[in-house]
């Protein structure tokens, strides 16, 4: 009997290096907490009580911006007696908490908007639209400067959700700014901010599902353990594979453990590094710990018939 752990490299099943985003996390923070300032000083001098309160919504921006930025800082750091993973997860915690901080807005903005469709309050529309093409070319700015880094960085990708959300706040701001200018239509405004909060639940639901499934450990959505079971039981010297547990520490690093009996006359290292090569070049999984179990009559229990095959016949 024996066991081998495997925790060099990264790659396959979405292993990368780690994101470099944290430059442009910060560049984005500078730009959004500048911006939110400005309307706060705005919304102050023109008593303008619906630019304090989009103002207040940037604030959030930035909080969101600076909860990253400090995941991203935590990650870097070494692993530890303590933390023995390092503190990786901490990036899908920030993208977990701003994922849910926005379904908090859409709720906000839902009661506001269906409060306002039956009763809507008077608008400065001229002033309404100057802030949001300021803000607008603010966000899209920042948006820019995170996007590069979102595609494989869950936690770059809950902030930039945030800014997304308010370029679309800032084009049906614009919109409804037009609207009512030309027509007077007052609801134009509650009924955009609908739109709005569907298209923020289309990408903050998926967000939170998955950093969700992360932080409760799951597998990743492609891999099935009865197929890395048969994958290993293609090895001569491999009879059964069982207790095969797959988890994702972050989206770019995928850990496995599994159990598999083979004779005990075989040369166990040699099978080790079998099973290692085979995990890594077909599954695509670096990180693994293996425990061998020995024996000379085969066990009936079988994970896959690949292995209740190869089991008949040495019986």
């Amino acid at each position: 009997m024996g066991i081998h752990h495997d925790h060099h490299g990264a790659c396959g099943h979405g292993e990368h290096g780690q994101p470099q985003g944290g430059g442009r996390l910060g560049i984005a923070l500078v730009v959004i907490a500048a911006f939110a300032v400005v309307e706060v000083v705005g919304g102050v001098l023109s008593g303008s009580l619906a630019l304090l309160a989009d103002a207040g919504h940037m604030v959030t921006d930035a909080a969101a911006l600076a909860l990253a930025l400090s995941a991203q800082w935590l990650a870097k750091r070494p692993a530890s007696e303590r933390f023995p993973f390092g503190m990786k997860r901490a990036q899908v915690l920030a993208a977990f908490i701003n994922g849910l901080a926005l379904l908090l807005i859409v709720g906000f903005l839902l009661i506001e908007a269906l409060g306002r469709l039956g009763n809507p309050q008077g608008i400065n529309a001229q002033l309404m639209m100057t802030v949001a093409i300021v803000g607008l070319a603010a966000n899209i700015v920042a948006f820019f400067i995170l996007h590069p880094s979102a595609k494989d960085d869950v936690n770059v990708k809950g902030a930039m959700l945030h800014v997304a959300a308010d370029i679309f706040g800032s084009v049906a701001a614009i919109i409804s700014a037009l609207v009512i200018m030309a027509t007077g239509f007052l609801a134009i405004d509650a009924i955009l901010t609908l739109a709005v909060c569907a298209l923020i639940l289309h990408s903050a639901v998926p967000l939170v599902r998955e950093t969700g499934s992360i932080l409760m450990q799951s597998a990743p959505s492609d891999l099935r353990s009865d197929e890395v079971a048969q994958t290993l039981c293609q090895l001569p010297d491999v009879l059964e594979v069982h207790g095969v547990r797959a988890w994702q520490l972050t989206p770019g690093e995928t850990y496995i453990s599994l159990h598999a009996t083979v004779p005990r006359q075989a040369d166990h290292d040699e099978i080790l590094r079998d099973i290692k090569d085979k995990l890594r070049e077909e599954v695509g999984i670096r990180h693994s710990t293996v425990q061998l179990e020995t024996a000379d009559v085969i066990p009936l229990r079988r994970s896959v018939k690949a292995c209740v095959d190869q089991a008949e016949l040495a019986e």
